[in-house]
């Protein structure tokens, strides 16, 4: 990657980080994400591989199919009514930039997160309560979306 392009790279390494603090935020104190963070995303993650930060080129074709395949999982799950429609977006363009490299330790946290707000939620005080209706999931998707984003931010 040229010097010239390195700085778009970072750049956009570090607002996609923003972002998805924004989204667990918003999540949990309005139990909404507005649909402009996962297309702000979206078209980070075009600036990002444009400037050359996925290479070879038959990457991106793979990254894009993670972020279809997850998007499709997640609305398979939004259809049932277990999962927001924005935390099916969110989670997409989550994989988009996690990429077949580091997939299998973005799920595995994940995971480990999913799992720890839903404990967390099961807990007998009320502000866990307020949570049991509603999993503001974008709190799960976040903190494996920075594991993999930040490291590739750091010069």
């Amino acid at each position: 990657m040229a010097n010239a392009t390195a700085w778009i790279v970072w750049l956009a390494g570090w607002a996609a980080c923003g972002l998805f603090v924004a989204a667990a935020v918003s999540d949990l104190r309005t139990r909404q994400v507005s649909n402009a963070i996962p297309l702000l995303l979206l078209g980070l993650f075009a600036v990002y591989a444009a400037a050359g930060a996925v290479r070879p080129a038959t990457s991106l074709w793979q990254h894009l199919a993670i972020g279809a395949v997850l998007l499709a999982a997640g609305f398979a799950l939004y259809t049932t009514g277990r999962f927001g429609g924005a935390d099916a977006k969110l989670i997409a363009v989550a994989g988009l930039w996690a990429g077949p490299n580091d997939l299998a330790a973005f799920l595995f946290v994940l995971g480990g997160c999913a799992l720890l707000l839903s404990l967390y939620a099961l807990l007998p005080h009320a502000g866990a309560r307020r949570l049991r209706s509603e999993l503001p999931f974008a709190l799960a998707i976040a903190p494996p979306s920075l594991a993999v984003i930040v490291p590739r931010a750091l010069p």
